[in-house]
């Protein structure tokens, strides 16, 4: 009765690199991920007032700067919420834009400019609207004063 023999053969060492490769992207793609990954835009919940304003109204110019100033100084600054009401006369817009504690200052400001870009876009001559972010950020607007 004849023993079958086996043998194991080291790789030719042309595939050894690959290997190592191999085995650093399984090590790496099986390491623990970051605790707060960054931002990703997902599509915001938003919803709008009914009413509406005109074209030339100069409520437009109040809000484009309301939600501008709510990008450039996001609630980061602010400890994680900010309240504003633009220009100093009429026509009054106020907004709140906040965002998650957790969120660095760059995802907050990054999250606020997704959300109140996709808010205008969708609630286009409303004079109310919110946009919540998949629960990282809020951005809301109305011609009245209002807490959330």
């Amino acid at each position: 009765m004849a023993l079958a023999s086996s043998s194991t053969r080291a790789p030719p060492l042309f595939l050894l690199p690959s290997i190592i490769m191999l085995s650093l992207l399984l090590l790496l793609a099986s390491s623990p991920s970051p605790s707060h990954a960054a931002f990703t835009p997902a599509v915001p919940i938003v919803t709008c007032n009914a009413n509406s304003y005109g074209d030339g109204d100069p409520f437009a110019a109040s809000l484009a700067q309301l939600l501008q100033e709510m990008v450039w100084s996001p609630p980061w600054t602010a400890g994680g919420d900010v309240y504003n009401a633009v220009p100093s006369q009429a026509p009054l817009v106020y907004g709140h834009a906040a965002c998650l504690p957790v969120a660095g200052e760059n995802d907050c400001k990054l999250c606020v400019n997704y959300a109140a870009t996709r808010m205008q876009e969708i609630c286009e001559h409303s004079i109310g609207g919110r946009a919540v972010q998949a629960g990282d950020c809020m951005v809301r607007y109305e011609n009245y004063a209002f807490t959330d």
